[in-house]
């Protein structure tokens, strides 16, 4: 897993790029699609612990500095994201070849639906109460919807990462 860690975070500052330049100024039904969320389920859903909690917190970290979010919030669903997908790629539910074509994109849906509630439930933790302007129903169900598509291609580029660093060592 060391050597997948230049090639993961590579892929992080390009998924927080095009968070940053390209999805935050895109609305869907008024919402903006969180990819830098999709990131870490994806990393988690493909096996990788430890990768998936490291982009999460890279890529979260980055985002709030670079947006007018709560430093640390967007890290903090992530990580929750991270590792509750992690838990379930290591017990092979999120595997790409062997489980049904239909349950990484459901899992990736369902994590679209739980990230907005975390990050509005942060926030009113953090004392935010501003935090959420729009609707939260409209927000897990775009996101839901964009993670549902997104998770298969977004867990097979993880794979493929950890992999290259698993051909680097070898």
């Amino acid at each position: 897993m060391r050597r997948a860690i230049i090639p993961a975070t590579l892929v992080t500052l390009l998924v927080v790029a095009v968070q940053l330049q390209i999805l935050s100024s895109l609305r869907f039904a008024g919402v903006v699609i969180m990819l830098v969320w999709l990131w870490p389920l994806a990393m988690g859903l493909a096996g990788f612990t430890s990768l998936a909690v490291y982009v999460a917190l890279v890529g979260g970290i980055l985002f709030d500095t670079h947006a007018t979010t709560p430093l640390g919030l967007t890290a903090v669903v992530g990580l929750v994201l991270a590792y509750a997908a992690s838990r379930l790629g290591r017990e092979g539910v999120g595997d790409l070849d062997s489980a049904a074509i239909w349950v990484t994109p459901l899992l990736g849906a369902v994590g679209g639906l739980a990230a907005p509630a975390l990050y509005t439930f942060g926030g009113f933790f953090a004392l935010n109460f501003g935090i959420w302007r729009g609707s939260l129903p409209a927000a897990m169900l775009v996101n839901a919807v964009a993670f549902f598509i997104l998770a298969r291609p977004m867990t097979r580029l993880a794979k493929a990462i950890a992999l290259v660093g698993e051909r680097a060592r070898r």
